[in-house]
């Protein structure tokens, strides 16, 4: 093998950079010591190392190597909550220390709210942000947290046709027809089977006959974005064309605040049916388009049945026999399904699904529940639709956080 000597140029195969050691050296306890050159086999200490992040791969600048493929992370952030820092003088190290573990950590996402300005932390549930708070405080920055906030989505339950988008000026309408995106669909997005992005050549078309779509159908899929579908089914429409990159970028920005509760939307198939365009390009430019397509969208998600969607996990919990049913209990006081009940040896195993919103909290009560005597974990496991009795008070509580009106629009506000 080889060795590490000071002064030896390195690089980062992980961010594609190099750096330079300025000292090597090994532990010995919790002392180091410093050494000319260290041979493979050791674990080795540098300083110097500036840009490293924990996963990263080090290799001999001379030797440098392509680096694997990038993970896919199917799971996305559910729970966000707001950081600032304590002493208004660790904000740049606060935004350095948030940029590292974003890099160490791909399943968490950092965000600025443009509105407010407040750094915003996503991640996988309550339990996963409190470790990252905890390592940024390690880091040497006090924070102060802003209470959990759940992520939710918006879909639709039924149909809705023929729906009407006019632009501002009145010379611009869009036809379209909304319905729940299919299963086949939305499981070739999560897979990776089909890309998020502007559809192009034919190759991708014959993806989505794959996945259950006509051959005529596939060939007019022109964008998918955030789990829905835009396809366009008109033909020999005039300047259609010249405003197809508006059209999907108005299509995109609707998605980004559903008409309910101004979350993501997702799992929706747009038709474009027809389409009566000015035939002045002066009057056809984003002002008029993009409002026009997006009050279309509004509007036939709130005619087709809008639905609120909530993140959920699976919750397996091991426990002995006697503290089975007050475990139990303690998920279904939580809206939890059990899924799944089992024996492994002297412990009794629980398999159930729990909406997020619900599991904070959940550490300290399933403690004193069992008594201690519990181990338990989560994954991720998508969204689901919320009860039809809880939604309603859902969506107003979210508005009201958003300083919205209490109640959504009716499809008239988008449509009229």
């Amino acid at each position: 093998g080889g060795s590490i000597e000071k002064g030896s140029e390195i690089f980062f195969v992980g961010s594609m950079s190099k750096a330079r050691t300025q000292q090597v050296g090994v532990y010995m306890g919790p002392e180091r010591i410093n050494t000319d050159a260290v041979p493979a086999g050791n674990i080795v200490a540098i300083t110097g190392a500036r840009g490293a992040v924990a996963g990263e791969t080090i290799t001999d600048a001379d030797h440098n190597i392509a680096p694997f493929e990038s993970l896919e992370h199917i799971s996305e952030p559910v729970v966000t909550v707001a950081v600032e820092a304590k002493n208004t003088k660790d904000l740049p190290k606060l935004i350095e220390v948030l940029r590292q573990v974003s890099k160490e950590d791909p399943t968490i996402r950092v965000e600025i709210n443009e509105e407010t300005g407040e750094h915003l932390l996503a991640g996988m549930g309550e339990l996963h942000l409190e470790v990252m708070i905890y390592r940024i405080n390690e880091k040497g920055v006090e924070v102060d947290t802003s209470e959990p906030i759940v992520v939710y989505r918006e879909t639709i339950a039924g149909n809705a046709t023929n729906v009407e988008g006019k632009s501002p000026n009145k010379h611009n309408r869009f036809y379209i027809d909304v319905e729940p995106l299919s299963d086949e669909l939305m499981n070739a997005i999560d897979e990776g089977i089909i890309n998020e992005g502007r559809v192009k050549g034919k190759e991708e078309a014959k993806v989505f006959q794959e996945a259950g779509m006509d051959k005529d159908e596939a060939k007019r899929v022109w964008d998918v974005y955030k789990h829905c579908v835009f396809v366009n089914q008109t033909r020999g429409i005039q300047y259609l064309a010249e405003i197809k990159e508006l059209l999907l970028e108005g299509f995109e920005s609707a998605l980004e605040s559903g008409p309910l509760a101004n979350e993501k939307a997702m799992g929706l198939r747009v038709n474009l049916m027809d389409a009566k365009l000015h035939e002045d390009a002066v009057h056809r430019g984003p002002a008029q388009i993009l409002p026009a397509i997006r009050k279309a969208v509004y509007g036939a998600m709130m005619l087709a049945q809008p639905t609120l969607m909530e993140p959920m996990q699976r919750v397996y919990i091991s426990v002995p026999q006697d503290y089975m049913g007050a475990a139990t209990r303690e998920v279904q006081n939580r809206r939890g399904q059990i899924v799944e009940m089992g024996q492994e040896g002297d412990m009794s195993t629980i398999e159930s699904k729990v909406p997020v919103a619900e599991m904070f909290g959940f550490a300290g009560d399933i403690r004193s529940a069992a008594e201690g005597r519990c181990i338990w974990s989560t994954e991720n496991s998508g969204f689901e639709r919320i009860p039809r009795e809880l939604q309603n008070q859902i969506v107003r509580e979210i508005r009201e956080r958003k300083g919205l009106s209490p109640e959504p629009y009716g499809p008239d506000h988008y449509l009229g």
